[in-house]
């Protein structure tokens, strides 16, 4: 296929990812330029972004040419060398400058490509631990219903949403543990908070005794999870989780993928519980999709036993990528982006909470710039609402110029961390009146 192509239909020879083939018959959209918060396709529409990016990487915007000259100016002097047996200069800077902004113990670094390879990473580090601790039987991880954790080896077997990505990989490798989540809204339990006395994480130590906690390496956990759009759990949750880990040597794996720098107001969500982690992960927001770039951050203690990290990818640590990191940070920081990402998320939550009498809206929620709209069919039992519905809406908006995406029975909104009120009261408007003409549809 040469010349301008306008639209993607099922005649191209790219494959798409998480894509309904029908979807693609009727055509998809090619975008062909992003500058802010505004993205154009190819057929010359704009759109507001409300998702930064969809998969929510771009926190400094579209456009940033200082990111671009960045990883020019690296390519020129050093485009690559391996992770293994050789180091670089933006990587051993990159590290150093994430272990000041990182949680206090969180000091050893090492990049990889992705958020899914840093969650595999992550439990591989996890293993290293353990086995060079003499424990070399300890190989289970607890994780989620309605967890992701990318895709990657490791990672793929802690998924607990999006089922159909695990269960087509099915057989994975074993040691898969789930427990319930921290999802108020439709508690697993039936219970309200607080008076469920914070069931979902007490009942994590009865789930260890009863998998042998001798066999358990880590447990792994978005600060605030994406499964069910923007959810972020009661104060009390994560302590006592910390807790239960450090009765047990579980190694405490915080998956701060979509949540670091800055999506949730804070650096890291991690920040919000005052907890620390033995390990994070890292990705998304630490180039602001410019470069692929993913990251492990963990403790002396989790390396302090570790002979050799045997593990290679051969694109880990590389140079481009962590320079475009460097200059990624270095603009969060000078611009006061965190601090712009909780105060718009406080001005669009409120915007939000504006839209609570319609009938389907059921519960308004976010921290900084990541926010969810949980729908429901009906309120008084928490009903789920049709997905057929909830993508209705998000078709509308998109022919309105603002893009929107699901996320469990919820909208989701993580815009670029640059957004100002004005971009926030274009979306509202349009959110208004999709979610109207989808009740009138609805006869509502």
């Amino acid at each position: 296929m040469t010349g301008q192509i306008n639209i993607l239909d099922d005649s191209a020879r790219l494959i798409l990812h998480r894509t309904p083939r029908d979807d693609i018959k009727k055509g998809i959209t090619v975008m062909d330029t992003g500058e802010g918060v505004r993205l154009v396709d190819k057929e010359g529409n704009g759109y507001l972004d409300m998702e930064a990016g969809i998969t929510r990487p771009v926190h400094i915007g579209y456009g940033r040419q200082e990111v671009a000259r960045a990883a020019y100016d690296q390519m020129c002097k050093l485009h690559y060398v391996t992770p293994c047996g050789f180091a670089n200069e933006p990587a051993m800077n990159l590290a150093d400058l994430l272990a000041e902004i990182t949680p206090e113990a969180i000091n050893r670094f090492t990049f990889e490509g992705s958020g899914s390879e840093a969650v595999d990473s992550a439990m591989k580090l996890a293993k290293h631990y353990h086995y060079f601790n003499g424990n070399k039987a300890c190989y289970k991880v607890i994780s989620r219903k309605g967890a992701y954790h990318g895709v990657n080896g490791y990672g793929v077997r802690a998924l607990g949403t999006v089922m159909p990505m695990r269960q087509i990989m099915e057989p994975v490798a074993p040691g898969a543990v789930f427990v319930e989540s921290p999802y108020c809204y439709r508690c697993a339990y039936g219970l309200v908070y607080p008076d469920c006395d914070l069931k979902c994480a007490k009942d994590i130590e009865r789930t260890i005794e009863f998998e042998d906690p001798e066999l358990i390496s880590a447990f792994i956990g978005e600060p605030i999870m994406q499964g069910f759009g923007a959810c972020a759990p009661p104060k009390e949750y994560w302590p006592i989780v910390r807790e239960i880990c450090s009765k047990y040597d579980i190694l405490l794996i915080i998956d701060e993928v979509i949540c670091g720098f800055g999506r949730t107001g804070k650096m890291f969500g991690v920040e919000h519980f005052e907890i620390q982690p033995d390990l994070m992960t890292m990705a998304k927001g630490i180039t602001s999709g410019y470069m692929p770039l993913g990251a492990v951050g963990c403790t002396d203690k989790v390396m302090a036993p570790v002979e050799n990290f045997f593990h290679l990818h051969t694109y880990g640590n590389h140079p481009v990528s962590c320079a475009a990191g460097l200059k990624n940070i270095e603009i969060l920081q000078n611009e006061n982006l965190v601090q712009n990402s909780r105060e718009m998320g406080n001005y669009f939550l409120d915007g939000l909470k504006s839209l609570e009498h319609h009938p389907i809206v059921g519960e308004v929620r976010g921290t900084g710039l990541w926010l969810g709209l949980d729908f429901t069919s009906d309120k008084k039992i928490r009903a789920p609402f049709p997905l057929q519905r909830m993508n209705n809406i998000i078709t509308r908006a998109k022919q309105l110029g603002v893009l929107f995406k699901t996320m469990g029975f919820a909208l989701e909104f993580a815009p670029p961390l640059i957004i100002t009120k004005k971009d926030i009261d274009e979306a509202l408007e349009v959110l208004e009146r999709c979610i109207s003409e989808e009740e009138k549809e609805m006869s509502i």
